[in-house]
């Protein structure tokens, strides 16, 4: 279990690792540049009665910014959580993840991620398509009705 300075009442731990979906599709003839672009999407939701979190990630890599997506992964990561009583709860009764939770499974997620990618394209035309460092405090806001 893992827990962070500012919430020392809250645990987590990864338990789960979901594939949702991989496509690739590289029409023929294509000629790979090292100018990739990446399209991460990170969300995260608890679910109080199964005391998970979940970040559900998803990343499109295209050629370049003007090209169709080449490749698509989507991934679910699942964490078991204690002290979801610490946990703030917005006007909806939803329980708010903690910016130093989110950091925390932001980097998990985005660092699996990277290793799932790089695994996957070992062999095509998209081996150096390496997913880049990502400052994960870029993917940590929460929108919270209050």
């Amino acid at each position: 279990m893992s827990k962070t300075k500012e919430n020392p009442e809250i645990d987590f731990q990864l338990v789960k690792i979901e594939p949702v979906g991989f496509s690739m599709d590289l029409p023929e003839g294509i000629k790979v540049s090292a100018d990739f672009q990446f399209r991460i999407f990170l969300e995260s939701y608890i679910n109080a009665e199964k005391k998970k979190l979940v970040v559900s990630n998803t990343v499109d890599i295209r050629a370049g910014s003007d090209t169709p997506v080449l490749a698509t992964m989507s991934t679910k990561f699942h964490f078991d959580i204690t002290g979801l009583d610490h946990i703030k709860k917005n006007k909806k009764g939803q329980h708010i993840v903690p910016p130093a939770i989110q950091l925390a499974v932001n980097t998990i997620a985005l660092s699996t991620t990277r290793g799932l990618l790089f695994s996957q394209f070992k062999g095509t035309p998209l081996h150096n398509a390496i997913l880049p460092l990502i400052d994960p405090a870029d993917f940590s806001v929460n929108e919270v009705e209050s």
